[in-house]
């Protein structure tokens, strides 16, 4: 398969399941939270669609509450985006949290970490020359 028509449908996919779960779910189930599709990964045969998605509620309930609604609605996201999008075949969707954005967080509170004990070692040794 082109790797830019595997791009396009990936990004395809990722704004549809994204518009569904603001124009849809959102509306049946006010508890869901903050929510974002960060990236679509579809298989080489286009079987399958692995979907991630970054959780951004306050609390790891709110987290896990969301969740468990996206996951709920997986079966009727595939269908309905199925009619929207005309593949032969259309790929089961496998949902999973991406991992990047605490990383990330991790990645800065460790950087700016280590500047904090640079900066005191910095000053510890101007205060005793």
């Amino acid at each position: 398969m082109d790797a830019i028509r595997k791009k396009r449908i990936e990004s395809l996919i990722a704004r549809e399941i994204a518009n569904y779960i603001q124009t849809i779910i959102r509306k049946k189930d006010d508890r869901i939270g903050l929510i974002s599709v960060t990236r679509v990964e579809l298989s080489p045969d286009l079987s399958i669609a692995k979907i991630y998605f970054s959780l951004f509620s306050p609390t790891e309930e709110e987290n896990k509450i969301t969740w468990s609604i996206v996951n709920r609605y997986k079966k009727i996201m595939q269908s309905e985006i199925s009619r929207q999008i005309r593949l032969r075949r259309t790929p089961r969707f496998e949902f999973f949290i991406d991992p990047s954005i605490k990383e990330g967080d991790r990645i800065i509170e460790l950087i700016e970490k280590n500047k904090k004990q640079t900066e005191n070692q910095q000053i510890d040794s101007s205060l005793n020359p």
